[in-house]
């Protein structure tokens, strides 16, 4: 046995280690239980388990594996989440997207791999619930940016692919009327009840429909000006329906009503540019995605076929913008406002 194997192996299981962390993180944070760690009162675990309607004796276990990962102290006393506990808890949308959302999807690798025809599934509802989670940091003041470049504040918003609502209810703070637009029904149960809990389900209304069932329906009128927008939205489009109806959908949007705008957020298909792959953000979550998409109903495409897509759809490009860098410094995110030439 060569001197070295203990530590090579240490090194080859790293990424089975990081597996089960990110699945028993995702777990302890959509079930509450980092929360509740994070509160002030100290509790033992069989109250721990009685509050999060848990096992107690599968709670000891799992609280245990988490203080050996650093991410819990006392699993036998009195519970706490560390400081290394609360920076993941900071970052739970990632968890909620890639894991909660497409956790199972691997798992479909042999069928997927074999058959292009088939696609891998994911959790619809967890996708657009981490997905509005992450676009708090970087897609929606991405979005504000957009509107405020806007020749006149839009009458309202309409969001195709509103995943749990939260994106719409931030951009429709301060009194804008909205309307969100998903396929997915358990998005719009939740995005429902964010309205009720912060008092806007007067202002912004839910549809549960597809973007280009939705904009089927939509007719030209004179009346005032909304601002459509679509946050990695026609990336599903596209692929689920092709690309005529993913022109047809920016088309529908342009010419709504004369002015009307398009905010479009989608992300540069660049995955084996050496600049991606270098920048610590790219490696840590845009290889993983761009994977993802390639076997799910999703279609990533280049910053210039989006270009090209927009001006086959008659629409003109008024600006494009992408995330702060603090957030987001490698450029990949896009930010498109549009509106018909």
């Amino acid at each position: 046995m060569e001197p070295d194997f203990e530590q090579r192996l240490i090194t080859a299981i790293q990424p089975i280690r990081g597996f089960f962390l990110a699945q028993c993180l995702e777990f302890a944070m959509t079930s509450g239980l980092l929360s509740k760690l994070g509160e002030a009162s100290p509790t033992d675990v069989e109250q721990l388990a009685k509050d999060l309607a848990l096992d107690p004796e599968r709670l000891a276990g799992l609280l245990r594996y988490l203080e050996g990962e650093g991410v819990v102290t006392d699993s036998e006393g009195s519970p706490a989440i560390t400081a290394k506990g609360r920076e993941f808890l900071e970052f739970r949308p990632w968890y909620e997207l890639l894991i909660g959302g497409y956790g199972a999807t691997l798992r479909e690798l042999p069928e997927v791999m074999a058959d292009r025809t088939r696609f891998a599934s994911r959790n619809g509802t967890m996708v657009g619930l981490g997905s509005c989670g992450m676009s708090r940091y970087d897609a929606i003041p991405l979005v504000k940016r957009l509107i405020d470049r806007l020749p006149e504040p839009p009458s309202a918003v309409v969001d195709l692919g509103c995943g749990d609502g939260t994106f719409l209810l931030d951009l429709c703070e301060g009194g804008r009327p909205g309307i969100g637009v998903d396929p997915h029904p358990g998005s719009i149960d939740n995005a429902r009840r964010a309205a009720a809990a912060r008092g806007l389900s007067e202002q912004v209304g839910f549809v549960n429909a597809t973007a280009e069932d939705y904009m089927a329906q939509v007719r030209p009128e004179a009346g005032p000006t909304p601002c459509f927008v679509t946050a990695f939205s026609l990336q599903e489009v596209l692929e689920q329906k092709g690309r005529d109806a993913t022109v047809e959908v920016v088309r529908t949007a342009l010419t709504h009503t004369p002015g009307a705008h398009l905010a479009v957020v989608e992300v540069d298909h660049r995955p084996l540019d050496p600049a991606v792959l270098r920048h610590g953000l790219g490696n840590a979550y845009y290889n993983p995605y761009y994977f993802l998409h390639q076997i799910t109903e999703q279609r990533l495409e280049t910053r210039a076929f989006w270009d090209e897509l927009i001006a086959e759809a008659g629409g003109r490009i008024v600006e494009c913008l992408t995330t702060a860098p603090e957030v987001d410094s490698t450029g990949l995110e896009l930010g498109y406002l549009v509106r018909g030439q």
